[in-house]
């Protein structure tokens, strides 16, 4: 390789006063310039643009800008005959501080809540700075080429440590690319209205694992290797889904089978392996089943497909909740019977389509038997407290009709008592 120029030398070599007065000046006007246009372009930005992929623009338009000014700078000082060495130090400055800037964004899209996320940001930032040093003290090619120059073999093929490290990055970049841009369409499809949520959750799915697939096999690409060995690594791994993974990859296809069948989407009420609760999110391999004490429950796929589910929001979010209680013989049923309608009918969250309804089910031994039916449109806020609410109305309105609920009693009759 061609040793780079050591700008820090340079620099040195042409530490003339005036001119690095007349640079600095260049390079405060560039930014201030860069600023400026920064604001106004965040400015006209509205509210709905920057949800978007604007946002990562937004974070390189500084440098970029100043970076374009210097270079336009440059071209007029190298016309006039002027020293540049400062001119040129700011352009890899300026341009490392838009790639850090960049790729902060996009760790924090990819992976917002990581605990590990600081750490990436602090190696990604100091790498960048260390090639940057190397490039501005014209080491940087010599550290290639040594190296380019350590090689070992692995099998009939020789690998260089350059070779191993343009590989890491270039996995890393295009799969890293790949999520966000992954997340980013998903953002979009998850918007679309039109579609129900489950064809949404299947297409964002499918979406990211060919993206995941295409930036490997463009990574593979990029370092040499040729795609067509990966055959070879396709059957192994269909070999080990049949023996070791079978369950794994069970789960898997059952993921998507529910997606494409609809029979759960997000937010059905749904009782499964003895777990009541609202789905709140369909991954590859789980649901989460979120209880009504709010307790999450991840079940694998596979339990969905191959036990009884029920699905209490299938077609109808509508449920029906008994409410059964006694009262004396001695009271009056039509009575009775009206005030539980009442207080059914005045609580908010029974519909009155269907209407309520009350029936005689049982002549019991302490008392007979009514039972309350009323209907409610959202089962996932619960049912004790509806029932509580409508036990308590009915209790108040019995002891002002003084309708009697009975307590079990028993007669003992003790016969030829001496």
């Amino acid at each position: 390789m061609k040793a780079d120029a050591n700008l820090i030398s340079d620099l040195i070599s042409h530490a003339e006063a005036s001119s690095l007065l007349w640079q600095v000046a260049a390079i405060l006007v560039a930014m201030l310039i860069a600023g400026t246009l920064d604001a106004i372009f965040k400015k006209r930005l509205t509210a709905t643009q920057q949800s978007l992929a604007i946002k990562g623009v937004k974070r390189i338009t500084f440098p970029f800008l100043a970076l374009f000014g210097v270079l336009i700078e440059r071209a007029i000082f190298i016309r006039l005959g002027q020293p540049v060495t400062l001119l040129k130090l700011a352009i890899p400055l300026l341009l490392s501080l838009a790639a850090i800037r960049l790729s902060v964004y996009v760790l924090h899209k990819v992976f917002p809540n990581s605990s590990k996320l600081k750490s990436w940001e602090i190696g990604i930032s100091g790498m960048i700075w260390l090639v940057l040093a190397l490039h501005i003290t014209g080491l940087l090619n010599a550290v290639l080429d040594a190296m380019a120059d350590m090689t070992f073999r692995i099998g009939h093929q020789s690998v260089s440590m350059l070779i191993i490290l343009q590989g890491i990055l270039s996995i890393a970049i295009t799969v890293i690319a790949a999520l966000w841009l992954g997340r980013f369409l998903e953002s979009r499809i998850m918007r679309m209205e039109e579609i129900d949520a489950s064809s949404r959750v299947l297409l964002t799915k499918i979406v990211r694992g060919v993206l995941l697939v295409i930036s490997v096999l463009v990574a593979l690409s990029l370092v040499g290797i040729d795609i067509r060995v990966l055959s070879v690594f396709g059957g192994a791994l269909g070999v080990g889904l049949g023996f070791g993974l079978q369950r794994i990859a069970s789960n898997y296809i059952c993921g998507f089978i529910l997606l494409l069948d609809k029979s759960i989407r997000l937010g059905d009420l749904i009782t499964l392996d003895n777990r009541y609760g609202t789905v709140t999110r369909l991954t590859g391999r789980y649901m989460v089943l979120r209880g009504l004490d709010g307790s999450e429950s991840l079940i694998p796929n596979e339990t969905a497909i191959t036990s009884t589910l029920v699905n209490h929001s299938f077609t109808d979010r509508n449920m029906s909740i008994k409410i059964s209680l006694q009262v004396a013989y001695s009271s009056p049923l039509d009575a009775a019977m009206q005030i539980m309608l009442d207080a059914a009918a005045a609580n908010k969250r029974v519909l009155l389509d269907p209407k309520p309804s009350v029936n005689l089910t049982d002549f019991a031994d302490s008392g007979i038997t009514l039972e309350l039916s009323v209907w409610i449109a959202d089962p996932e806020a619960g049912q004790m407290a509806l029932k509580s609410e409508i036990n308590l109305a009915i209790w108040r309105e019995f002891k002002r009709a003084n309708i009697e609920i009975p307590f079990p009693q028993r007669e003992v009759r003790i016969l030829n008592a001496t």
